[in-house]
């Protein structure tokens, strides 16, 4: 299951200028702006290191696809089956 986001890229963009000025703590802007200390913690090691949050996201995406892909199989299977299905029973009727 996905977290879902609780605040806005834009929330997000302006918190990450705020520790970019460096005149306050982590701690001083997490309670300024009401988040979490650990919030604002991991949205700093991400801007750091963007490739591994990327990395979360391909997997996801991987994952999604696969899932997709399987879905979309057995929907074409099942979309023969009725084809067939309706061509036995149109032939019954004749």
């Amino acid at each position: 299951m996905k977290k879902q986001n609780k605040y806005s890229g834009e929330f997000k963009e302006q918190a990450l200028a705020l520790m970019k000025k460096g005149d306050r703590t982590l701690k001083e802007i997490s309670k300024t702006l009401g988040i979490n200390y650990w919030t604002l913690r991991e949205w700093k090691k991400e801007q750091l290191n963007p490739s591994s949050g990327e990395a979360k996201v391909k997997i996801s995406e991987k994952e999604e696809l696969r899932r997709l892909r399987s879905e979309n199989q057995d929907l074409r299977m099942e979309n023969a089956i009725l084809k067939k299905y309706a061509a036995i029973l149109s032939k019954d009727q004749q």
